[in-house]
């Protein structure tokens, strides 16, 4: 591989993109918003079945509450938006998880090459249909991942890190299969 193929704009959003939690108030327009949700629609999803929900919230008090319900979303309540995504819970217990995954890591990834920060958030199970009933998703549809995003703050664009430092070695998380 050449070396200009690994500066391409693809590869560098995917090592720019890390969780931001603290947001500007500066508001996110509506076709960036757009961008994001088109890219996380065509993630892939096991036998293509798409068992995704994806809510947009952006009224200022739903976020507050949204921030109050659910601990382990920090960001939701400075952000511009925050897209919920609403999953079955009788479809499939293994690959549902997974796909949901997916679709919130496109959107942080597509977050950051357009510019903005994101980060993903987790509702603990017993808030999740609370969630749902705030977003107004019908039973039996729950919320366990909140995506935020928006512009990020000043402080939340300092590196937390030493540059070189953010991940272990590659020799310490890479292992080469060995036949018996």
């Amino acid at each position: 591989m050449r070396t200009a193929d690994l500066r391409h704009d693809t590869l560098q959003a995917l090592r720019r993109t890390r969780q931001i939690r603290e947001f500007t108030g500066e508001p996110v327009d509506d076709r960036v918003i757009d961008t994001i949700l088109d890219e996380a629609r065509w993630s892939g999803s096991a036998m293509n079945r798409q068992a995704w929900t994806f809510v947009v919230v952006r009224d200022r008090e739903t976020l507050q509450r949204l921030g109050s319900i659910a601990s382990q979303v920090k960001g939701v309540p400075s952000s511009a938006v925050t897209i919920a995504i609403g999953m079955d819970p009788g479809l499939n217990p293994e690959w549902d998880p997974f796909d949901e995954g997916r679709a919130s890591e496109r959107m942080l990834v597509t977050a950051t090459a357009l510019g903005l920060g994101a980060s993903v958030g987790w509702v603990d199970p017993p808030d999740r249909r609370r969630v749902a009933e705030l977003l107004g998703l019908p039973e039996p549809l729950y919320v366990r991942t909140l995506v935020s995003i928006g512009h990020p703050s000043s402080s939340a664009l300092r590196p937390k890190s030493l540059p070189g430092q953010a991940r272990k070695p590659m020799d310490e998380v890479v292992r080469e299969a060995r036949p018996h």
